[in-house]
């Protein structure tokens, strides 16, 4: 994705990698701050990355102290006081950045990359684990022993924390890159451009449901106790749920938010989801019967999403830059592929069992 947003309880960020800007809105001022014009002459002599394939990513930490995100020039990581919104420090990555989170419980900065590494920043960045392609997306079991990863050659990874070398388990069954992790009431769901989900056991790698939405998944987030699903060049954002029978746990969407335009990034805080869509911002919020409701009597939310609008609107978003986008048309791409060799070998199946009846 081009363009990302990160909710916390008092600040709304908004980021472009195209754009190169990342906007904070305070939901207690109704101030707006441009973290990229604050970089430092350092940064603002390099040169703009308008043609590497790049995801915008950010994220506060649990505790809210912290934000981080991925400029555009450079590979770079920016680290930011949430509070006073002043720069803690730019470290320099190995490779471009494809998931930026912070540790559960530690508040440790943990960055995925293009080139399958997963690192943690404290003084000095360490190497946490390896995948053989690009990892996509990150979560962590809730009591931090546990790092779960997932990358474009279909798989998700369970790993220990901090020793991230130690392999609990693969879980496998997608059928394209694994696009997006959520913990879901203490399981793992994925989302995948094989367009369906999978909701895993976390403590043995088991496969529970399986839900196909026939749209490849652009990324899963989750609000409460559902999660948000956006997907590739769509409308729509469905709310999926686990449902408990006897011994069994299945997932299903219980909702679809449509829109005019298609979703471009989703966020969640607690009970309430974020949604950008062509130029114009949504606001949900879980109810206590676990129904996304849209929260329209609270006056700051309503100031927050015009004030957030407006800063949409200035973003540029160049498609070709986008490393989503580059991974769906490969995958659509290897899909004709694989077709058309099935039609060039039915031919000479056909002649091989005459051959072999003569």
């Amino acid at each position: 994705m081009t363009s990302c947003m990160a909710v916390s309880e008092n600040s709304i960020v908004v980021s472009s990698i195209d754009g190169d800007k990342c906007y904070v809105y305070s939901l207690t001022s109704s101030e707006v701050k441009n973290l990229t014009e604050h970089l430092g002459e350092a940064y603002n002599h390099l040169q703009s990355n308008n043609r590497d394939l790049q995801k915008a990513c950010a994220a506060f930490s649990s505790h809210e102290k912290l934000f981080a995100y991925n400029p555009n020039k450079g590979k770079l990581l920016s680290i930011w006081n949430a509070t006073s919104w002043s720069l803690v420090e730019n470290k320099t990555l190995a490779k471009h950045a494809t998931k930026i989170v912070f540790t559960p419980k530690t508040h440790v900065i943990v960055v995925g990359d293009k080139k399958g590494d997963v690192y943690a920043f404290e003084e000095q960045p360490v190497r946490l684990l390896g995948h053989s392609s690009m990892v996509l997306d990150i979560c962590f079991s809730a009591d931090e022993k546990y790092i779960i990863t997932c990358d474009s050659d279909e798989k998700v990874r369970v790993s220990h924390y901090p020793n991230g070398k130690n392999i609990l388990y693969y879980m496998m069954g997608h059928e394209a890159y694994v696009s997006g992790l959520c913990s879901l009431n203490n399981f793992i769901l994925s989302g995948s451009g094989d367009g369906s989900l999978r909701l895993w056991d976390l403590k043995n790698g088991d496969l529970l449901d399986k839900l196909s939405l026939e749209m490849p998944v652009r990324s899963v987030v989750s609000v409460g106790n559902t999660a948000a699903v956006q997907f590739y060049n769509s409308k729509d954002v469905h709310i999926i749920k686990t449902d408990k029978k006897e011994s069994s746990i299945s997932i299903k969407s219980v909702k679809v938010l449509d829109f005019d335009s298609p979703v471009l990034d989703i966020a969640s805080y607690c009970n309430q989801l974020w949604i950008i869509s062509g130029n114009s911002v949504h606001h949900y919020s879980v109810d206590s019967n676990n129904e996304i409701v849209t929260v329209t009597e609270n006056t700051r939310l309503k100031n927050a999403v015009e004030a957030i609008e407006n800063l949409v609107t200035s973003f540029m978003r160049l498609e070709n830059t986008d490393l989503m986008n580059f991974l769906y048309k490969k995958m659509v791409d290897k899909q004709k592929r694989a077709e058309q060799c099935l039609h060039n070998v039915a031919p000479l199946l056909h002649l091989a069992k005459r051959i072999k009846q003569a």
